[in-house]
């Protein structure tokens, strides 16, 4: 098969420009602008040419306006005719069609099997250089921000760009049109400078006079039961801002005889709702109210913790271990996005379903770079599904078998593991994804059929086929989207198990490709979550489970830097000779980006004859 990152099948608006001259500069004189994107203006729109008034300019050719006073209005959150494509989507290069369009002439890719009509921009002969295209990259995946210095923008940019990199912060997302869809907030919880974090807190909603009745289905046991009411999807939409490192949204559904658990002022089970962000912040609220005002939410206290578990103010079987597997029976997956934004829209005749009223878990993960505090919110849109899309559940793929199996990986040495995934008979598979965390520099997948394994089983072959990957991706921040559609969709009808088994295989380095790279005790996470953590992993230790914890301890470290770098050294730097340092650590799995994690994400539909 054909790896395909993005197979979207949808019209989008035709934007023709006569852009083209190649203004670009010998060397970097200190940039006249004091943000990223009036960089972007400067040196893509006005200097490659896209302002000329036959152009994007006063004539507005496709009814898109790039000079100055008007190019961000007209282009952030701005739908394309597209349902899939905004003209920029903050977080998203992929979803954008102003960057689909660019990227197309300069890389030589085609935009008909995207779903994009319309020539590649600019027209003639023109194109825009790899560092304006890597600008327009990196400006877009920082949130497509308005104001302040984007991480990463001034390796592209034509001259230097001077100022404090910002925290940056996308622009709200658009609500769906009333009875086409509803949306979510989250509100926002407090990253501060230089810091990670990984938090739980939930909200409640109630959309029973926002979903039409045409929408409205029985719940499905996973949903609460016949007795209750819920709604049919088959569109998401996730966008958040970009320090998260993984956002995972699930609804929370009560065990059956639990109804007091629907609830939301049962003060035995929900605790201390008051406002998240907006101008009341801190006060206290109605649950599902609108007391809290603009970008503010009524929510349970933000806890850091890992995945929810041992969440203090909600029913205790809301917070299970099984939530760091994906299979706690109380929580339903909405959503899980590993970068800035997640969009998935379903083939015809699949859906989703969610109760019309109830709670969200916000599982959120973040981190924060930068010297100036910040926050992260999420908004996610579901779209309603007619009754004639009913038809096919989707299902999520959370593998999480294997999720702690790549064990110890000492400093300066790397390794490779391998395991294995199985569809159920007659699975249409619709998405595919891999996760790991900073040391996880290479992930591959083989589509069936394979021979199943599993890495805990230390079986001796459990390794990579001897064939080329259908799957490859090497950044653990922005890993490889597969998506499927159409005739790109995979049937797995087989009744053998070899023909519905995926092989997935990861290498982690601890600094034996670049010893610059390798975990490092002195810059381990300030985050609250290693309290957690180091309390979770003692009892994960007594369990058999290797679990690692922000940093490590002496006896554990050895020198970085230094004629003797990689040489045990206790906690002494003076073993390490001049220049080195008693710092480089092992690593191994674990739930902040310091630590690894090996599973593979994705989705399907059950088809059967």
């Amino acid at each position: 098969m054909k790896l395909v990152q993005y197979a979207i099948a949808a019209g989008a608006i035709v934007i023709v420009a006569a852009c083209g001259a190649d203004n670009s500069n010998a060397t970097k004189p200190k940039c006249d602008v004091d943000s990223t994107y009036q960089q972007v203006q400067q040196q893509i729109f006005e200097g490659r040419g896209c302002t000329a008034s036959a152009c994007h300019g006063e004539g507005a050719t496709g009814g898109l306006d790039l000079r100055a006073e008007s190019s961000y209005a007209g282009l952030v959150n701005v739908e394309a005719n597209s349902g899939d494509y905004m003209l920029v989507f903050p977080g998203e290069q992929d979803l954008s069609l102003l960057y689909q369009k660019v990227a197309a002439k300069t890389e030589g890719f085609e935009l008909g099997p995207l779903g994009i009509s319309g020539g590649a921009m600019p027209t003639g002969d023109g194109q825009l250089s790899e560092d304006d295209l890597g600008l327009l990259r990196q400006w877009i995946r920082g949130g497509a921000p308005e104001t302040g210095i984007v991480e990463g923008s001034d390796e592209y940019a034509s001259c230097e760009l001077d100022g404090e990199i910002a925290p940056n912060k996308i622009q709200p997302l658009p609500a769906p049109a009333a009875g086409e869809g509803v949306q979510l907030y989250s509100g926002g919880w407090d990253v501060p400078p230089e810091a990670e974090g990984e938090v739980c807190w939930v909200t409640y909603y109630d959309f029973s006079d926002q979903v039409p009745d045409e929408f409205i289905v029985p719940c499905d046991e996973a949903q609460g039961g016949a007795e209750r009411d819920c709604f049919a999807y088959n569109d998401i939409l996730l966008a958040q801002d970009p320090q998260s490192h993984h956002s995972i949204v699930d609804f929370y559904v009560p065990t059956p005889g639990d109804a007091e658990h629907w609830d939301p002022m049962n003060e035995e089970h929900w605790q201390d709702w008051a406002c998240l962000g907006g101008p009341n912040a801190g006060a206290s609220c109605t649950p599902g109210s609108t007391e809290c005002g603009d970008r503010g939410q009524c929510t349970t206290p933000v806890q850091d913790t890992v995945a929810c578990i041992g969440y203090r103010y909600g029913p205790p079987e809301m917070g299970t271990v099984g939530g760091l597997f994906g299979a706690a029976e109380a929580r339903q997956n909405l959503a899980t996005a590993q970068e800035s934004s997640f969009r998935e829209s379903y083939p015809p005749q699949v859906f989703s379903k969610m109760p019309v009223k109830g709670f969200i878990l916000w599982d959120s993960h973040a981190f924060n770079l930068t010297r100036e505090g910040t926050s992260v919110e999420q908004w996610m849109n579901l779209k309603f599904a007619a009754p004639e899309e009913q038809v096919y559940p989707r299902v999520q793929i959370f593998d999480g078998n294997n999720l702690l199996e790549m064990g110890r990986i000492d400093a300066y040495t790397s390794k490779e593991v391998c395991t294995s995934y199985t569809l159920p008979q007659h699975a249409q598979l619709l998405t595919l994804t891999s996760h790991t965390h900073r040391f996880g520099k290479q992930f591959r997948i083989w589509y069936p059929p394979n021979d199943r394994c599993l890495a805990e089983d230390d079986d001796p072959n459990c390794v990579a086929p001897d064939r080329e990957p259908d799957y490859i991706s090497f950044d653990y921040a922005d890993p490889l989207y597969q998506r499927f559609s159409g005739d790109a969709i995979m049937g797995f009808d087989s009744s053998s198990v070899a023909d519905r088994t995926f092989r997935y295989c990861a290498v982690f380095d601890n600094g034996e490709t670049n010893p610059d790279e390798v975990r490092r005790n002195s810059v381990r996470p300030e985050a609250e979550t290693c309290e957690f953590v180091g309390q979770f992993s003692v009892l994960a230790n007594a369990a058999g489970i290797d679990l690692f914890a922000c940093g490590c301890p002496e006896e554990e470290r050895s020198c970085f830097g230094g004629p003797n770098q990689g040489m045990a050294c206790n906690g002494d730097d003076s073993v390490c000779g001049e220049g080195g340092v008693c710092d480089a650590c092992p690593a191994g799995p674990g739930v902040t980006t310091e630590e690894e994690m090996l599973l593979v994400l994705g989705s399907y539909y059950i088809e059967t004859p």
